[in-house]
Protein backbone atom coordinates (compact mmCIF):
# COMPACT_ATOMS: atom_id res chain seq x y z
CA UNK A 1 0.00 0.00 0.00
CA UNK A 2 1.28 3.63 -1.33
CA UNK A 3 1.31 5.99 1.47
CA UNK A 4 0.46 9.51 1.51
CA UNK A 5 3.65 11.94 1.80
CA UNK A 6 1.80 13.57 4.34
CA UNK A 7 1.42 10.51 6.44
CA UNK A 8 4.86 9.45 5.98
CA UNK A 9 5.99 12.57 7.02
CA UNK A 10 4.05 12.69 10.11
CA UNK A 11 6.04 9.87 11.96
CA UNK A 12 9.25 11.19 11.79
CA UNK A 13 10.39 12.85 14.94
CA UNK A 14 9.29 16.48 15.57
CA UNK A 15 12.79 18.44 15.01
CA UNK A 16 13.06 16.49 11.49
CA UNK A 17 9.82 17.64 10.23
CA UNK A 18 10.57 21.46 11.62
CA UNK A 19 14.00 20.61 9.40
CA UNK A 20 11.96 19.89 6.40
CA UNK A 21 9.52 22.86 7.10
CA UNK A 22 12.65 25.29 7.02
CA UNK A 23 14.02 24.09 4.04
CA UNK A 24 11.10 24.60 2.14
CA UNK A 25 10.94 28.52 3.77
CA UNK A 26 14.24 28.73 2.46
CA UNK A 27 13.97 27.37 -0.48
CA UNK A 28 10.80 29.24 -1.47
CA UNK A 29 12.99 32.38 -0.87
CA UNK A 30 16.02 31.20 -2.91
CA UNK A 31 15.95 34.35 -5.44
CA UNK A 32 19.33 35.15 -5.30
CA UNK A 33 20.88 32.37 -7.15
CA UNK A 34 18.47 32.19 -10.15
CA UNK A 35 18.94 35.92 -10.73
CA UNK A 36 22.34 37.37 -9.62
CA UNK A 37 23.51 36.98 -13.17
CA UNK A 38 20.33 39.11 -14.17
CA UNK A 39 21.73 41.33 -10.88
CA UNK A 40 24.55 42.39 -12.55
CA UNK A 41 24.28 42.64 -15.83
CA UNK A 42 21.35 44.74 -15.77
CA UNK A 43 21.38 46.24 -12.63
CA UNK A 44 24.93 47.23 -11.60
CA UNK A 45 25.34 47.36 -15.78
CA UNK A 46 28.03 44.88 -15.20
CA UNK A 47 30.37 43.09 -18.23
CA UNK A 48 29.99 39.72 -18.98
CA UNK A 49 33.83 39.23 -18.17
CA UNK A 50 33.29 40.53 -14.73
CA UNK A 51 29.96 39.02 -13.80
CA UNK A 52 31.46 35.99 -14.71
CA UNK A 53 34.31 36.43 -12.28
CA UNK A 54 31.98 37.42 -9.57
CA UNK A 55 29.70 34.06 -10.12
CA UNK A 56 32.92 32.44 -10.17
CA UNK A 57 34.18 33.56 -6.74
CA UNK A 58 30.31 33.07 -5.78
CA UNK A 59 30.46 29.50 -6.69
CA UNK A 60 33.90 28.82 -5.16
CA UNK A 61 32.72 30.18 -1.81
CA UNK A 62 29.54 27.82 -1.90
CA UNK A 63 31.88 24.72 -2.85
CA UNK A 64 34.27 25.36 0.07
CA UNK A 65 31.20 26.15 2.46
CA UNK A 66 30.03 22.96 1.71
CA UNK A 67 32.81 21.16 2.57
CA UNK A 68 33.99 23.37 5.95
CA UNK A 69 30.45 23.03 6.53
CA UNK A 70 30.91 19.02 7.26
CA UNK A 71 33.71 19.35 9.57
CA UNK A 72 31.99 22.13 11.88
CA UNK A 73 28.33 20.21 11.88
CA UNK A 74 31.57 16.98 13.11
CA UNK A 75 32.91 19.32 15.99
CA UNK A 76 30.71 22.55 16.82
CA UNK A 77 27.87 20.29 15.85
CA UNK A 78 24.76 19.98 13.92
CA UNK A 79 22.36 23.34 15.78
CA UNK A 80 25.69 25.47 15.64
CA UNK A 81 26.35 25.07 12.19
CA UNK A 82 23.40 25.55 11.30
CA UNK A 83 22.30 28.85 13.05
CA UNK A 84 25.66 30.24 12.30
CA UNK A 85 24.72 29.52 8.45
CA UNK A 86 21.58 30.35 8.32
CA UNK A 87 21.56 33.45 10.99
CA UNK A 88 24.84 34.76 9.50
CA UNK A 89 23.68 33.97 5.47
CA UNK A 90 20.48 35.76 6.34
CA UNK A 91 22.23 38.90 7.61
CA UNK A 92 24.08 39.22 4.73
CA UNK A 93 21.28 38.84 2.13
CA UNK A 94 19.86 41.56 3.74
CA UNK A 95 23.00 43.91 4.25
CA UNK A 96 23.16 43.29 0.26
CA UNK A 97 20.16 44.32 -0.50
CA UNK A 98 20.73 47.63 1.58
CA UNK A 99 23.88 47.82 -0.15
CA UNK A 100 24.33 51.47 -1.45
CA UNK A 101 26.78 51.24 -4.26
CA UNK A 102 28.97 47.98 -5.66
CA UNK A 103 31.92 48.54 -3.62
CA UNK A 104 30.10 47.22 -0.82
CA UNK A 105 28.18 44.35 -2.86
CA UNK A 106 30.70 42.78 -3.63
CA UNK A 107 32.68 42.43 -0.68
CA UNK A 108 29.22 41.05 0.75
CA UNK A 109 28.60 38.85 -1.56
CA UNK A 110 31.90 36.74 -1.79
CA UNK A 111 30.92 36.71 2.24
CA UNK A 112 27.76 35.72 1.67
CA UNK A 113 28.58 32.63 -1.22
CA UNK A 114 30.62 31.14 1.61
CA UNK A 115 28.46 30.99 4.76
CA UNK A 116 25.18 30.49 2.47
CA UNK A 117 25.90 26.78 1.84
CA UNK A 118 27.40 25.60 5.22
CA UNK A 119 24.27 24.39 6.53
CA UNK A 120 23.44 21.52 4.19
CA UNK A 121 25.75 19.21 5.42
CA UNK A 122 24.48 19.74 8.99
CA UNK A 123 20.83 19.59 7.97
CA UNK A 124 21.65 16.04 6.11
CA UNK A 125 23.82 15.03 9.62
CA UNK A 126 20.14 16.09 11.91
CA UNK A 127 18.20 13.32 9.13
CA UNK A 128 20.74 10.87 10.04
CA UNK A 129 20.96 11.36 13.62
CA UNK A 130 17.32 11.01 14.20
CA UNK A 131 16.13 8.19 11.85
CA UNK A 132 16.97 5.07 12.16
CA UNK A 133 18.59 3.18 8.71
CA UNK A 134 15.10 1.89 7.47
CA UNK A 135 13.38 5.31 7.38
CA UNK A 136 16.58 7.72 6.22
CA UNK A 137 16.08 7.13 2.59
CA UNK A 138 12.57 8.70 3.30
CA UNK A 139 14.11 11.31 5.08
CA UNK A 140 16.07 12.66 2.50
CA UNK A 141 13.03 11.99 0.28
CA UNK A 142 11.24 14.43 2.12
CA UNK A 143 14.18 16.91 1.99
CA UNK A 144 14.46 16.59 -1.69
CA UNK A 145 11.14 17.32 -1.85
CA UNK A 146 10.70 20.65 0.24
CA UNK A 147 13.92 21.69 -2.23
CA UNK A 148 12.16 21.01 -5.21
CA UNK A 149 8.95 22.62 -4.08
CA UNK A 150 10.72 25.54 -2.61
CA UNK A 151 13.00 26.10 -5.68
CA UNK A 152 9.62 25.79 -8.24
CA UNK A 153 8.37 28.31 -6.32
CA UNK A 154 10.55 30.63 -5.29
CA UNK A 155 12.36 31.28 -8.74
CA UNK A 156 8.58 32.17 -9.78
CA UNK A 157 8.57 34.36 -7.45
CA UNK A 158 11.51 35.92 -7.72
CA UNK A 159 10.86 36.98 -11.33
CA UNK A 160 8.11 38.81 -10.09
CA UNK A 161 10.70 40.75 -7.59
CA UNK A 162 13.19 41.26 -9.39
CA UNK A 163 11.06 42.99 -11.81
CA UNK A 164 9.89 45.61 -9.32
CA UNK A 165 13.34 46.04 -7.70
CA UNK A 166 16.53 43.99 -7.52
CA UNK A 167 17.01 44.70 -3.73
CA UNK A 168 13.66 42.93 -2.70
CA UNK A 169 15.34 39.63 -4.08
CA UNK A 170 18.03 39.57 -1.50
CA UNK A 171 15.72 41.16 0.95
CA UNK A 172 12.94 38.62 0.25
CA UNK A 173 16.29 35.50 0.64
CA UNK A 174 17.35 36.89 3.62
CA UNK A 175 14.47 37.18 5.50
CA UNK A 176 13.01 33.82 4.42
CA UNK A 177 16.70 32.40 5.26
CA UNK A 178 16.82 34.01 8.94
CA UNK A 179 13.08 32.20 9.14
CA UNK A 180 14.63 28.78 8.94
CA UNK A 181 17.30 30.06 11.37
CA UNK A 182 14.57 30.79 14.01
CA UNK A 183 12.94 27.63 13.32
CA UNK A 184 16.37 26.21 14.48
CA UNK A 185 16.94 28.13 17.30
CA UNK A 186 13.60 27.51 19.09
CA UNK A 187 13.04 23.80 17.46
CA UNK A 188 15.84 21.39 16.96
CA UNK A 189 18.37 20.29 19.51
CA UNK A 190 22.18 19.45 18.92
CA UNK A 191 21.89 15.95 17.38
CA UNK A 192 25.61 15.23 17.26
CA UNK A 193 26.80 11.73 18.77
CA UNK A 194 29.51 11.85 21.30
CA UNK A 195 32.68 10.80 20.01
CA UNK A 196 34.27 7.43 21.45
CA UNK A 197 37.43 6.36 22.66
CA UNK A 198 40.41 5.22 20.10
CA UNK A 199 43.02 6.51 17.91
CA UNK A 200 43.17 9.58 15.87
CA UNK A 201 41.35 9.21 12.70
CA UNK A 202 39.55 5.95 13.59
CA UNK A 203 36.30 5.00 15.49
CA UNK A 204 36.95 2.11 18.49
CA UNK A 205 35.55 -0.40 15.69
CA UNK A 206 38.94 0.70 13.30
CA UNK A 207 36.70 2.42 10.69
CA UNK A 208 38.29 5.52 8.98
CA UNK A 209 36.62 8.81 10.24
CA UNK A 210 39.00 10.53 7.32
CA UNK A 211 36.24 9.69 4.45
CA UNK A 212 39.20 10.68 1.87
CA UNK A 213 40.76 7.04 3.20
CA UNK A 214 37.54 5.17 3.22
CA UNK A 215 37.62 3.38 -0.28
CA UNK A 216 34.55 2.20 -0.26
CA UNK A 217 32.79 5.70 0.16
CA UNK A 218 35.01 7.14 -2.22
CA UNK A 219 33.77 4.84 -5.03
CA UNK A 220 30.15 6.04 -4.19
CA UNK A 221 31.03 9.22 -4.15
CA UNK A 222 32.75 8.36 -7.66
CA UNK A 223 29.03 6.98 -8.97
CA UNK A 224 27.61 9.97 -7.77
CA UNK A 225 30.02 12.04 -9.55
CA UNK A 226 28.86 10.04 -12.79
CA UNK A 227 24.61 10.18 -11.87
CA UNK A 228 25.43 14.33 -11.38
CA UNK A 229 27.10 14.36 -14.26
CA UNK A 230 24.63 12.92 -16.77
CA UNK A 231 21.64 14.04 -14.96
CA UNK A 232 22.89 17.63 -15.27
CA UNK A 233 22.39 17.28 -19.52
CA UNK A 234 18.38 18.56 -18.81
CA UNK A 235 19.84 21.62 -17.70
CA UNK A 236 22.49 22.33 -20.04
CA UNK A 237 22.10 20.15 -23.05
CA UNK A 238 18.59 19.38 -23.09
CA UNK A 239 17.53 23.23 -23.36
CA UNK A 240 19.12 23.51 -26.74
CA UNK A 241 17.88 20.16 -28.57
CA UNK A 242 14.34 21.07 -27.58
CA UNK A 243 14.23 24.27 -28.72
CA UNK A 244 16.98 24.87 -31.50
CA UNK A 245 17.21 21.24 -32.89
CA UNK A 246 13.54 20.13 -32.23
CA UNK A 247 12.36 23.76 -33.30
CA UNK A 248 9.83 24.42 -30.08
CA UNK A 249 9.44 27.28 -27.82
CA UNK A 250 11.72 27.96 -24.39
CA UNK A 251 8.28 26.99 -22.81
CA UNK A 252 8.14 23.65 -24.22
CA UNK A 253 11.64 23.08 -22.00
CA UNK A 254 10.01 24.57 -19.35
CA UNK A 255 7.21 22.45 -19.12
CA UNK A 256 9.18 19.17 -18.95
CA UNK A 257 11.42 20.41 -17.00
CA UNK A 258 8.65 21.08 -14.54
CA UNK A 259 7.17 17.94 -14.96
CA UNK A 260 10.06 16.24 -13.68
CA UNK A 261 9.96 18.56 -10.06
CA UNK A 262 6.38 17.81 -10.14
CA UNK A 263 6.20 14.11 -10.05
CA UNK A 264 9.25 14.21 -7.33
CA UNK A 265 6.85 16.46 -4.85
CA UNK A 266 3.89 14.52 -5.63
CA UNK A 267 5.82 11.07 -5.42
CA UNK A 268 9.08 10.50 -4.25
CA UNK A 269 8.27 10.22 -0.80
CA UNK A 270 5.58 8.02 -0.73
CA UNK A 271 7.76 5.42 -3.58
CA UNK A 272 10.58 5.85 -1.21
CA UNK A 273 9.35 4.54 1.85
CA UNK A 274 7.17 1.70 -0.19
CA UNK A 275 10.60 0.39 -1.19
CA UNK A 276 12.30 0.63 1.95
CA UNK A 277 12.35 -3.07 1.91
CA UNK A 278 14.78 -3.03 -0.67
CA UNK A 279 18.37 -3.52 -0.76
CA UNK A 280 19.65 0.65 -1.29
CA UNK A 281 22.38 0.43 -3.45
CA UNK A 282 20.72 -2.39 -5.82
CA UNK A 283 17.53 0.49 -6.33
CA UNK A 284 20.48 2.78 -6.96
CA UNK A 285 21.58 0.82 -9.49
CA UNK A 286 18.44 0.44 -11.33
CA UNK A 287 18.48 4.29 -10.63
CA UNK A 288 21.26 5.29 -12.73
CA UNK A 289 20.63 2.73 -15.49
CA UNK A 290 16.81 4.26 -15.93
CA UNK A 291 18.85 8.00 -15.78
CA UNK A 292 21.18 6.57 -18.83
CA UNK A 293 17.82 5.43 -20.76
CA UNK A 294 16.05 8.60 -20.18
CA UNK A 295 18.73 10.76 -21.63
CA UNK A 296 19.40 8.12 -24.18
CA UNK A 297 15.91 8.20 -25.16
CA UNK A 298 15.78 11.85 -26.04
CA UNK A 299 17.70 11.53 -29.24
CA UNK A 300 15.39 8.81 -30.81
CA UNK A 301 13.01 10.93 -31.90
CA UNK A 302 12.64 14.99 -32.28
CA UNK A 303 9.10 15.24 -31.19
CA UNK A 304 8.01 16.74 -27.43
CA UNK A 305 6.05 13.03 -27.14
CA UNK A 306 9.28 11.43 -26.61
CA UNK A 307 10.72 14.22 -24.86
CA UNK A 308 8.08 13.68 -22.14
CA UNK A 309 8.95 9.46 -22.18
CA UNK A 310 11.96 10.51 -21.61
CA UNK A 311 11.83 12.64 -18.74
CA UNK A 312 9.40 10.25 -17.08
CA UNK A 313 12.30 7.54 -17.67
CA UNK A 314 15.17 9.53 -15.80
CA UNK A 315 12.43 11.18 -13.35
CA UNK A 316 12.20 7.74 -12.16
CA UNK A 317 15.93 6.65 -11.87
CA UNK A 318 16.21 9.90 -10.16
CA UNK A 319 13.34 8.71 -7.31
CA UNK A 320 14.98 5.42 -7.22
CA UNK A 321 19.01 6.42 -7.27
CA UNK A 322 19.64 10.03 -5.50
CA UNK A 323 17.83 9.24 -2.19
CA UNK A 324 19.32 5.89 -2.20
CA UNK A 325 23.01 7.01 -2.32
CA UNK A 326 22.27 9.49 0.00
CA UNK A 327 20.68 7.19 2.74
CA UNK A 328 23.54 4.95 2.03
CA UNK A 329 26.42 7.09 2.77
CA UNK A 330 24.80 8.03 6.26
CA UNK A 331 24.60 4.54 7.07
CA UNK A 332 28.09 3.31 6.35
CA UNK A 333 29.92 6.64 7.83
CA UNK A 334 30.86 6.58 11.30
CA UNK A 335 28.31 8.88 13.74
CA UNK A 336 31.43 10.80 14.42
CA UNK A 337 31.93 12.03 10.99
CA UNK A 338 28.74 12.11 9.01
CA UNK A 339 29.20 15.61 8.58
CA UNK A 340 32.47 15.43 6.98
CA UNK A 341 31.36 12.23 4.47
CA UNK A 342 28.01 14.19 3.64
CA UNK A 343 29.44 17.48 2.86
CA UNK A 344 31.98 15.49 0.52
CA UNK A 345 29.08 13.23 -1.16
CA UNK A 346 27.30 17.13 -1.29
CA UNK A 347 29.92 19.29 -2.79
CA UNK A 348 30.43 15.83 -5.48
CA UNK A 349 27.04 17.69 -7.09
CA UNK A 350 28.39 21.08 -6.92
CA UNK A 351 31.65 19.52 -9.06
CA UNK A 352 29.24 17.96 -11.42
CA UNK A 353 27.11 20.93 -11.94
CA UNK A 354 29.97 23.10 -13.18
CA UNK A 355 32.21 20.74 -15.34
CA UNK A 356 28.89 19.22 -16.95
CA UNK A 357 28.71 22.00 -19.37
CA UNK A 358 32.12 22.76 -19.89
CA UNK A 359 32.01 18.59 -21.21
CA UNK A 360 29.06 18.16 -22.46
CA UNK A 361 28.27 21.28 -24.47
CA UNK A 362 31.28 20.60 -26.66
CA UNK A 363 30.52 17.02 -27.03
CA UNK A 364 26.85 17.78 -28.25
CA UNK A 365 28.28 19.93 -30.70
CA UNK A 366 31.17 17.54 -31.82
CA UNK A 367 28.81 14.40 -32.25
CA UNK A 368 25.34 15.65 -33.31
CA UNK A 369 22.01 15.01 -31.52
CA UNK A 370 21.55 11.69 -32.18
CA UNK A 371 25.10 10.17 -31.07
CA UNK A 372 25.46 12.54 -28.05
CA UNK A 373 22.07 11.06 -26.01
CA UNK A 374 22.89 7.65 -27.48
CA UNK A 375 26.43 7.87 -25.38
CA UNK A 376 24.28 8.62 -22.29
CA UNK A 377 23.92 4.69 -21.24
CA UNK A 378 27.08 3.87 -21.71
CA UNK A 379 28.42 6.57 -19.52
CA UNK A 380 25.77 5.48 -16.94
CA UNK A 381 27.08 1.69 -17.26
CA UNK A 382 30.34 1.78 -15.11
CA UNK A 383 28.33 3.40 -12.57
CA UNK A 384 25.71 0.94 -12.80
CA UNK A 385 28.47 -2.21 -12.61
CA UNK A 386 30.41 -0.43 -9.45
CA UNK A 387 26.35 -0.07 -7.77
CA UNK A 388 25.65 -3.64 -7.78
CA UNK A 389 29.49 -4.70 -6.71
CA UNK A 390 28.91 -2.49 -3.75
CA UNK A 391 25.72 -4.26 -3.07
CA UNK A 392 27.30 -7.92 -3.14
CA UNK A 393 30.08 -6.79 -0.83
CA UNK A 394 29.35 -3.51 1.14
CA UNK A 395 25.87 -3.06 1.64
CA UNK A 396 25.25 -5.90 4.26
CA UNK A 397 23.52 -4.64 7.57
CA UNK A 398 26.89 -6.39 9.40
CA UNK A 399 29.77 -4.02 7.27
CA UNK A 400 27.52 -0.74 7.79
CA UNK A 401 28.48 1.57 10.79
CA UNK A 402 25.52 3.89 11.07
CA UNK A 403 22.74 1.46 11.88
CA UNK A 404 23.68 2.20 15.65
CA UNK A 405 19.94 2.97 17.55
CA UNK A 406 18.79 6.99 16.50
CA UNK A 407 18.59 8.84 19.44
CA UNK A 408 14.93 9.31 21.39
CA UNK A 409 13.44 12.52 19.21
CA UNK A 410 13.06 15.87 20.98
CA UNK A 411 9.72 16.35 23.43
CA UNK A 412 6.70 16.83 20.43
CA UNK A 413 4.84 19.47 21.86
CA UNK A 414 3.01 20.29 18.63
CA UNK A 415 0.57 17.92 16.91
CA UNK A 416 2.36 16.17 13.65
CA UNK A 417 1.82 17.51 10.42
CA UNK A 418 -1.39 15.38 9.29
CA UNK A 419 -3.19 15.37 6.03
CA UNK A 420 -5.66 17.35 7.76
CA UNK A 421 -3.46 20.06 8.52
Amino acid sequence: MIRSPLKVVSGFPRPVRVLLVGTLVNKVGTFIIPYLTLVLLRDFRLDETRAARLLLAYGAGSLVSILVGGVLADRLGRRRTLLVSLLGGGSLALAMGLAPSLSVFVPLLVAFGFLADLYRPAASAVISDLLDSSQRASGYAGLRTAVNLGWATGTALGGLLADWSWRLLFLGDGLTTLAYGVLVWLEIPETRTKPHGGARGTTTGGAHVNPLRDGIYLQTVAVTFAFTLIFCSHLSVMPLTVTQAAGYPAVVYGLLAATNGVIIALFEISIVERLKGFRRLRLAAVGLALVGLGFGAIGLRMHWVSFLLAVLILTAGEILSAPQQMAFVADWAPPEARGRYLSLYQATWSVAFAVNPALFLPLHKALGEARFWAIMPLIAMPGVLVLLRLDRTADRPERLRGLTKAPPPAPDLLPAITPEG
